[in-house]
């Protein structure tokens, strides 16, 4: 019972590494079930068995990267020591490299946010997108806390309303994350280092939310 259980779940591995692989380089409107079963070695019937169609799948890698996202992120935040204003820069910087280092997640991501698939949490009977869902808030609450130890401890203006600016923050982040094609032709075009540019970017919104240190 074990062993078929852990050739099952190595099935399933197989299936999903491969349309991770097609969903990557070709987009998710052009991949098919046929290809990945072909990607895969598997038949198509059996990719159906563990997956009732592509959207099912996609959710599946999706939440993947979801996870491997918001682990970076919680991680960097628990090992910075500096005041909130710090663990807030941190926690940006954790989201941007997690769009470097794994471009193929971030562009699946990006196609959730799109509004192309449903996130209605109350309605849905999908377990990826609860857990999906419930990620998301995960660290906007998180977001929210540094905010609320910034005001204490004076690193973040007492003006600002938490909630909104821990809102705030996750669509800077994401915007960050998926620059427009335009944007990046820009950027080429003027010689202007992307490193660099995010740099001044972190350090103007810093600036714009920084206290008055009060630390005690």
């Amino acid at each position: 019972a074990e062993r078929k259980e852990r050739e099952r779940e190595e099935r399933r591995m197989q299936i999903i590494s491969a349309a991770e692989h097609l969903f990557s380089e070709n987009g998710f409107d052009q991949v098919s079930m046929d290809q990945i079963a072909r990607e895969a070695e598997l038949s198509k019937g059996t990719i159906f068995f563990y997956f009732k169609n592509k959207e099912s799948l996609y959710f599946t890698i999706v939440l993947q990267g979801i996870r491997l996202l918001h682990k970076m992120i919680i991680d960097a935040v628990e090992e910075c020591e500096g005041p909130a204003i710090t663990r807030l820069g941190v926690l940006g910087r954790a989201g941007i490299r997690f769009a470097r280092e794994y471009p193929g997640y971030r562009s699946m991501i990006y196609l959730l946010k799109s509004g192309r698939f449903s996130l209605d949490i109350e309605n849905s009977n999908n377990d990826e997108v609860v857990e999906i869902i419930s990620h998301s808030e995960t660290v906007i609450n998180l977001t929210e806390e540094i905010v609320r130890s910034g005001i204490e401890d004076g690193s973040i203006r007492e003006d600002i309303d938490p909630v909104e600016l821990a809102i705030i923050v996750r669509m800077m982040i994401g915007c960050v994350m998926e620059k427009s094609p335009e944007l990046v032709w820009s950027l080429k075009r003027r010689a202007i280092d992307e490193d660099l540019l995010i740099s001044h970017y972190l350090i103007l919104v810093e600036s714009l939310i920084r206290g008055p240190e009060r630390n005690t």
